[in-house]
């Protein structure tokens, strides 16, 4: 049987969308499932009463089940990952075509969906049908707080978020790559595409690329849950590989998981060896993480994507994609330690 903690927290660490809007996901489960103590859920993993429809087969199968409206064929849902993203599945279908114009707020989705046909099929114009939408949609927003308060304490990231480094910031190009492009550019297209990833899973993410010196570049980090600053390599020999480094002295158990993790992840996704799998020592002397270490930033972390001094089949993409790892890397981190 599915418990309702289980799925309210497979909610707050499941990427959607629109983040904005899961509240408001939680709210209509709230309303439809008795906060999770519907047959319905608790047998089928479906908190919203939602029926089979043939665009569900990529993710549900179809149950018979009798509800307080008669018997019916609903969806059933495998794991609650599947439940969280089989309601997105749902509202594609062609009954919602506009909802994403129609969700700036919690209040403009709900409102669209309801008259759309979520509640009691397509709005017909009359003032009984439109009571019993607005019924509805009052329903729903007076549970949002609750819905939100809920998502709170399943959160990943417990202080500020993530602040991600562009490597040697403003007026400095860094090393020249054999592509043609400098470094900071380089590391600018992987700092953007780490925060797309680490947005789009609703965590705090903010890019610096301040001047000054590395000390103190370093404790801007302060208030954070993760800091990285992001780099990519260089040496005269034909080498290829991935390594993110912590400090020599000042680091711990939790900044060596994150590098290795990170390290891992960039490695598999450019198809690169892992240099820190492969016994490099990640332990350097380096003065941005040792002022990231003097604040009460929970890990620290430079990433050195790639050597540049090696020639890639495409530099921006290898940077974006290398980004993009850091990103998923930062969010395995925060998810092994949300408790």
């Amino acid at each position: 049987m599915f418990s309702w903690d289980a799925f309210v927290k497979t909610l707050a660490q499941t990427p959607i969308e629109f983040e904005r809007l899961k509240a408001i996901q939680l709210a209509q489960a709230i309303l439809e499932s008795g906060r999770g103590l519907s047959d319905l859920y608790k047998l089928h993993a479906n908190p919203y009463g939602m029926k089979y429809r043939p665009e569900m087969a990529q993710i549900a199968t179809p149950v018979e089940y009798t509800a307080s409206d008669g018997t019916d064929i609903y969806c059933k849902f495998a794991n609650l990952e599947n439940t969280v993203k089989g309601y997105w599945v749902f509202i594609e279908r062609p009954p919602y075509q506009g909802w994403r114009q129609n969700n700036s707020t919690p209040e403009a989705f709900i409102r669209f969906i309801a008259y759309a046909g979520y509640i009691g099929g397509p709005f017909d114009g009359s003032e009984k049908d439109k009571a019993i939408k607005e019924e509805y949609i009052a329903k729903v927003l007076r549970l949002v707080p609750e819905a939100r308060q809920l998502l709170e304490k399943y959160r990943i990231w417990r202080a500020k978020g993530v602040m991600l480094e562009v490597g040697h910031g403003q007026g400095d190009p860094g090393v020249p790559g054999v592509n043609g492009i400098s470094e900071y550019d380089l590391n600018f297209i992987a700092a953007r595409a780490a925060k797309a990833t680490i947005d789009a899973a609703g965590v705090p993410c903010v890019i610096t690329d301040a001047a000054g010196s590395l000390y103190n570049i370093g404790k801007l980090a302060a208030g954070h849950d993760v800091f990285c600053s992001i780099h990519h390599n260089s040496a005269t020999s034909s080498a290829q590989g991935a390594e993110v480094l912590v400090h020599r002295t000042k680091t711990d158990p939790a900044d060596l998981r994150l590098s290795a993790i990170m390290s891992a992840e960039i490695a598999k996704e450019l198809g690169i060896r892992d240099r820190i799998a492969g016994g490099r020592d990640p332990r350097q002397s380096l003065a941005i993480l040792s002022g990231a270490e003097d604040t009460d930033v929970r890990v620290s972390v430079l990433a050195l994507l790639y050597f540049i001094s090696v020639r890639v089949p495409n530099a921006r993409d290898w940077s974006q994609r290398g980004g993009q790892a850091v990103g998923r890397a930062i969010l395995k981190w925060l998810r092994e330690t949300a408790g």
